[in-house]
Parts: C-alpha cells; structure tokens; sequence
C-alpha cells in the first residue's frame, strides 16, 4: 500500500467557504512531489462549492438531491447525519463517491499483482457509506480488515454532512479579543477551550470540527505562550528554551516608556514565516486573529511562501486584516523569498513548516536550499507531521543532509493541538491522517567562540 502525502490544498478546502466565496474541492498531488505518490493519477477536481449553498428545508433523501441540484437550500437533522455517499443530498459528497469509484482500490483486489483482476471499489459499505470493495462479495471477504477503518470513515461520512446540514454553528462562534489581564491555559483543547472562553462545546464532532479549523495557529501560539505545554528538558532543550525566550521577550514586553503623560508598552512585530505553505494559506485570514489575541500587545506579520501558497493566477501580495496582523502570500521558493528580506532576528522571527515532506524522495532535493538558507538565519525551525511515520521519516532526512549544522529546539513529541478530526484519502480509504498530528524543532547551529592563550602567546 503506497504511503499518502496529503493533497496541497485539500485540509483547509471546506473552511476556505467559510467567507462565503466559491472554492474547488481538490484531491490532488503534493506540488513538490511529481512522482506518482496517489497510485499516479493527476489533479482532480471536484464540484465547486459555496458554503452559503449548502443548508436548507429538510426533504426525502431523492427531492432533496433534487433541491440541491437546483441551487435550493437543504437542512439537514441531527439525526439524519448519515449517507452513502453515492446518494447523499450534497453534491459535493456524491463527487467524493465518484473520484473514489475511478481512482481508488479494492483492498481485496489489491492482493493480487495482475492489474486486470485490480477493480475499482463501487460497493457502498452500509455502515460506514464509503464505497470501499468492488462487489458485496468482496466486502464481506475483507470485511474483517475494513473493520478497522470502519468507524472513521462513518465518523467523517457524518461530520461531513453534520458541516453542511443548515444548522446553527455555535461552535465557530470563536471568542475576540481577550484582557490583559486574562489567563489561558494551553494544556490541551479542552482546558485551551475553557480558559479563552470559547463556546461551551457539548460533542467530539464540535470538537474535532474546531480543532481542524484551528491547529494551525494555536500549534504555534502553544510554543509561544507562557503556558506552552512542552516542559524545559523533557521536549525543550536547552537551546530551544534560549529560542523561545528570545521571542517571549517580544511577545511579553515589560519595558515601559512615558510620553507625554501616556505609558506605552514598546513592541516589534512578530514574523512568522509558513514556509510551503498550503492549506494554512487558505485558511480566513481571521482565524488567525486566534493566534494575535493570544499575544495582546505584539502585532504579527505572517509570511506564507510556497508554490501553493495562491490559487494559480494569482500574484503575490500583502494585506491587512487590523493594525496588528499582516499576511504575505508568495509563491515564490523560500530560498527566493529569503533573498528579498533584509535580515533575521531570533528575537522576532521563527519559521514553521507544516507537514512539509522532506524525507519524500521526490521533494527531498527541492527543500535543500530552502532549509539551508533558514538554517543560516539561526532563527528557530518547527516542523509537523501528519502521523509518526510521517514525522520519522523527515527527521532522518534532516539528521543525514543537515548532519551538524543544527540544534534540537523541540525533540519529536506528539503535537497537544493537532487537528482531531481524520482526513481520509480518497484514493485509498484505508489511509487516514490528523492533520499536524507530531511537531519537532531545530535551529541552525551557533558555534561559541572560545579564548586560546596559547594561540595569543
């Protein structure tokens, strides 16, 4: 079974039509990756969606399908969640049943190395909804090992329909900015959630709902904060503390000033640079207001650099969202993007990459460059994987090609605010993954200059 690189731009696709603009769901492969990694098939494109177009009056399973078709609005109840996907009300859902059916596997015909005997899976799994066999026969062969993909795949069938069932989204009601003088915790979701006052979230769905919408910039604000969840010698290494207390410096200013009677609090802006980016460059740009409330007094400036970092057709630009968030998309090459900045700080600069798959073959040779020039910046380094294996395997790629050029900053540990919520990969259904799911961090090397008395003598 091939090892799935997520597509490019699939994990944020859904949360992209939160702002009500039209957007294409895409099953794809990895920009950097040209060699066949989803059993070689090229970009899909599915339906284009809106999320207003999604809700509306609750109607039989056929006239809603009709509804739908014909741009009316469904509603969808809570107990009314589930759906085969071939016959689900959404018609982006039954797309999903569809590039399943022509690209993906039959795990019983997989068995077998002659490719005519290889059949498409066309048959609907009635627990789950996911077509998964290519016969009934077929499904109940291998019905024992689909088991343990089973309950994921129903899992998501219903937080896919629960997403766009017309309901009431209470639980993106997120909560703005937050008193100088407010503590949160970043222990984990459920204590994160408490103390930022968000929602009072009353199901996993909600909670994995939120939880992809949001990895993204709490993983970051979680290293950040003074509540960071990683202890100083268990997962921070000692250079990693001097790194993050460089940048806490700026984030928690405590050097005040008098100006005409008025005390200010001196500040720098924060640069973040999301080097190949991806799904985190089509968030809302709001959802990173998330990550600025954490940190009241320090304005950021958030670079996303990499070919998927715009649509195609796209040119590279910078906006604002208040005085004190700025983005940058460029699709440039980071090690292109680095010549057009004047210099680093490690007080105010880090970088993050966020499943980048350097350990890949195919992309292994293409991150070179960009890792080197972030390296020399000696401005912290943290990377995400989508799983463990995921994780390992960019680990002993940056251990052989960067072997003595960097510091631990964070040693390998499981991610405490990866996504919860399991994407599935639609060539092959037995893959899943949780988006950000391990996190670890380097620097580059900082070499001490020592006295030698002999030398002087």
């Amino acid at each position: 079974m091939n090892r799935w690189r997520p597509a490019s731009r699939t994990i944020a696709r859904s949360w992209t039509s939160l702002r009500a603009t039209n957007v294409s769901g895409v099953a794809c492969k990895h920009a950097r990756t040209p060699t066949p990694l989803y059993n070689g098939h090229s970009v899909i494109a599915t339906r284009s969606i809106s999320w207003k177009g999604l809700f509306s009056p609750s109607k039989s399973s056929t006239q809603q399908t009709e509804a739908v078709d014909n741009g009316a609005k469904i509603t969808l109840d809570p107990d009314n969640l589930f759906h085969k996907l071939s016959s689900s009300p959404l018609p982006e859902l039954r797309d999903r049943a569809k590039i399943i059916n022509k690209y993906g596997v039959c795990p019983v015909c997989d068995t077998h190395e002659d490719h005519e005997h290889k059949h498409a899976p066309v048959y609907e799994c009635p627990d789950c909804g996911y077509p998964t066999h290519c016969s009934e026969e077929h499904y109940h062969e291998g019905q024992q090992a689909h088991k343990e993909i089973c309950h994921i795949l129903r899992e998501q069938n219903e937080d896919d329909h629960d997403l766009r069932s017309g309901r009431p989204m209470k639980e993106f009601e997120f909560p703005s900015s937050q008193g100088f003088d407010e503590t949160v915790n970043m222990a984990n979701w459920d204590v994160f959630f408490y103390t930022r006052s968000f929602p009072s979230m009353d199901s996993d769905r909600s909670m994995r709902h939120v939880s992809k919408l949001l990895t993204y910039p709490i993983t970051v604000a979680s290293l950040l904060h003074q509540s960071c969840p990683y202890q100083l010698g268990k997962e921070i290494t000692s250079e990693g503390m001097r790194s993050i207390s460089a940048l806490r410096t700026v984030l928690y200013p405590r050097n005040e000033v008098a100006k005409d009677g008025v005390t200010l609090v001196r500040s720098e802006t924060i640069n973040l640079y999301v080097v190949g980016a991806r799904a985190e460059a089509s968030l809302p740009q709001y959802i990173w207001l998330q990550l600025a409330y954490l940190f009241p007094h320090t304005p950021f400036h958030i670079h996303f650099v990499g070919p998927d970092a715009l649509p195609p057709g796209k040119e590279p630009h910078t906006s604002s969202l208040n005085e004190r968030l700025i983005f940058t998309y460029d699709n440039s090459m980071y090690h292109d993007y680095h010549e057009t900045i004047d210099k680093f700080d490690p007080y105010t600069d880090l970088f993050f990459l966020f499943s980048p798959g350097i350990g890949y073959p195919s992309a292994r040779n293409g991150w070179k460059q960009s890792i080197e020039k972030a390296l020399e910046t000696k401005c912290p380094i943290f990377l995400t994987g989508f799983d463990q294996a995921d994780m390992a395997n960019d680990i002993s790629a940056v251990e052989q090609d960067y072997q003595g050029e960097f510091d631990w900053v964070l040693r390998p540990t499981e991610n405490r605010f990866s996504s919860l919520k399991r994407d599935v990969n639609l060539m092959d259904v037995r893959q899943t993954i949780n988006a950000n799911w391990g996190i670890w961090g380097i620097r580059g090397k900082r070499y001490d200059v020592t006295h030698n008395e002999e030398d002087q003598d």
